[in-house]
């Protein structure tokens, strides 16, 4: 693999400041640079390969980028440089499907994200959710407004929009709140956007598998935006486990966690925590919306 330019620190810089990285995970990065990239080369040459290999294989099923790597959340450096590395040939193929170039670079906003999350989870720079990022890269993601959506095709075959809800909609720190208008948005950008650019892979739903579908959730948080999120889908009979989930995406909390420990200062916060403390769960519910036959301009 060349190093330049997917290993020159300005390419690398740049990149991270269009792919959403907050101000002090930027330094830490600079900082990393500076002292020399300190990654092995032949694993970052091979996770780099691997990425590629993925972009335009929707369905996620080629070789996983990370095979090589340890399962630590501190070996997220070598994830973190070839993510950065491949993304201008990520951007390409979203652009060569029509996508705007600067919406193509939204897109993968999403690591800036999640750097900003290990943060949150353990207090210092790093990555540990490249696992996620693998599906982002592979070509089908798209971050509009509060909510993301990637191609997804489901166990009998069907391809339909599974719907994320990341801690921060696309619009910065700010945009967190999960309102009826900011949902009905993404939701009316989302049957547009994957219509225009992906015309040969149908969608006919949405489809979102998450501890936020849970009617228990609603029914402790009544009135909420929560609530009313939840209601919007039509769930299967599915149920799975869903306390870590709850847990990782309230708090930033992985587990072992102490539940004493966890903070009690939202209704979120104190609904999550006191269930567990009770000896309840949460669990984790797969649910279904119809796309609109249209949507507004």
């Amino acid at each position: 693999m060349p190093s330049d330019p997917p290993l020159d620190p300005v390419a690398v810089l740049t990149r991270a400041g269009r792919l959403g990285f907050h101000q002090q995970d930027l330094m830490d990065l600079r900082a990393l640079l500076d002292d020399g990239l300190p990654a092995d080369s032949t694993r970052l040459e091979g996770c780099v390969e691997r990425l590629r290999a993925g972009i335009g294989r929707l369905a996620v099923d080629g070789p996983d980028p990370w095979a090589e790597l340890p399962d630590d959340p501190d070996q997220g450096l070598v994830p973190m440089l070839a993510l950065l590395a491949v993304a201008p040939e990520v951007v390409g193929y979203q652009i060569g499907r029509g996508v705007e170039e600067d919406q193509a670079w939204r897109n993968l906003a999403d690591l800036g994200q999640q750097v900003w999350v290990h943060r949150l989870t353990y207090g210092r720079f790093g990555l540990h959710n490249q696992g996620w990022l693998r599906m982002v890269w592979a070509g089908g993601f798209a971050w509009l407004g509060r909510l993301q959506f990637n191609l997804q095709r489901l166990e009998d075959g069907e391809w339909v929009l599974s719907t994320h809800i990341p801690r921060r909609g696309a619009d910065g720190p700010d945009s967190d709140r999960l309102s009826a208008v900011a949902v009905d948005e993404s939701l009316a950008r989302a049957v547009r956007f994957y219509a225009e650019h992906f015309p040969d892979l149908p969608t006919t739903d949405f489809w979102c598998r998450s501890w936020l579908l849970a009617p228990e959730l609603a029914a402790a948080l009544p009135g909420s935006n929560i609530a009313a999120f939840q209601r919007r889908w039509l769930l299967d009979d599915h149920i799975g486990d869903g306390d870590n989930d709850a847990v990782y995406f309230t708090f930033a909390e992985q587990a072992p966690y102490d539940l004493r420990r966890l903070p009690r200062t939202t209704r979120l916060e104190r609904a999550v925590a006191s269930r567990l403390e009770r000896g309840g769960h949460w669990p984790l519910r797969r649910g279904r919306i119809a796309q609109p036959l249209g949507c507004p301009a």
